[in-house]
C-alpha cells in the first residue's frame, strides 16, 4: 500500500503571526485611489437607480466616470456618497 501524505492538508503546527502595519502606507497613490473605484453594477445598488440614469448623472457632472476601454465603466465611491448626501439634503430643505 502506499503511504498517503496529508500534511498538506492539515493546519501547520506553528502558525506566524502577521502584523498588518497599516497597509496604506505602502500603497502608491494610483493604488489608493484604484482602490476608492467601484464597477457601474455597484453604483446603481448605492444610488438605487438604473444604468442609464447613473451615466445621467455623471453626464450633467454630478460625479465623474472613469472608462477604461470601451465597457468597463468605474465610479468615484467617495463622489457618489457626496452626490447621494447633497441629494439628501436638498430634499430635506426642500
Amino acid at each position: 500500500m502506499r503511504n498517503k501524505n496529508y500534511s498538506r492538508w492539515q493546519k501547520p503546527e506553528k502558525e506566524e503571526t502577521i502584523k498588518d502595519n497599516s497597509s496604506t502606507e505602502k500603497m502608491s497613490l494610483i493604488d489608493i485611489a484604484m482602490s476608492n473605484l467601484i464597477k457601474m453594477k455597484e453604483a446603481t445598488k448605492l444610488l438605487k437607480a438604473s444604468a442609464p440614469t447613473v451615466r445621467k448623472y455623471a453626464r450633467l457632472g454630478y460625479y465623474k466616470e472613469y472608462r477604461f476601454g470601451e465597457k468597463l465603466v468605474f465610479y468615484d465611491k467617495e463622489e457618489i456618497l457626496n452626490f447621494i448626501l447633497k441629494r439628501f439634503k436638498t430634499a430635506e430643505d426642500s
